[in-house]
Parts: C-alpha cells; structure tokens; sequence
C-alpha cells in the first residue's frame, strides 16, 4: 500500500484574518466576496490560507496619486523636461482648490 503525501497549510478563520489586518470581520468578508482576497468556504464559514494572506500583503497598494502628484517626478532622470512653474501648477490643478486656500494651508504649517 503506497502512502499519499498531504500537504496540509495553516488556514485563518475570518475574525483571525481580521485580527491580523486590524479590520473589522465585515471587511474581511468584502475582500473574500470581491474576489481580492482568496478563501474556501466550509459550509457557512469561510477559511484563508496563509499563502493568500501573504499574497494580500505583497500586493501594491493601491491609490488615486500618481508617483509624480506624491513628489517622486522630481527624482526622475528626465524631470528637467518640464520647468517646474508647470509642475506646481498641474498639482495645484489637481488639487481642486483655488491658490488662496493653498497659501492658508502652507501657512498653517510653517514653524
């Protein structure tokens, strides 16, 4: 009789997971349901492997900005291509706010 090998990986019920995230179960439940975050389902309960946890936390996050808006186009090779009254201007742009409540905000900061 020959022996079957099985392979058996640690498996996080939902509150667990949540934990791990610091998220509420719902959330959790939302990741499961949208597809992000990958499970099996044992009647009415569901299970996550480790391995998807894992991959959860290697994803890139996720945001609106792009690398330029978050200050890293200044670092670039080429970020001489654009003069930099341009740049502030776009960001400005995409800030949606008028130049005075700009001026307000930098205010508030300075020391």
């Amino acid at each position: 009789m020959q022996m079957q090998e099985v392979y058996h990986e640690k498996v996080y019920t939902v509150t667990e997971v949540a934990s791990i995230f610091r998220v509420t179960r719902r959330t959790i439940r939302q990741l499961i349901h949208s597809g992000t975050l990958p499970a099996m389902r044992l009647g009415r309960a569901y299970r996550i492997p480790q391995s998807a946890i894992e991959r959860y936390f290697n994803l890139p996050a996720r945001t609106h900005l792009t690398p330029e808006d978050l200050g890293f186009g200044i670092l670039a090779r080429d970020a001489m291509d654009e003069d930099s009254v341009d740049y502030v201007n776009r960001i400005r742009a995409a800030a949606d706010k008028p130049l005075h409540e700009v001026i307000e905000e930098l205010s508030q900061w300075q020391l």
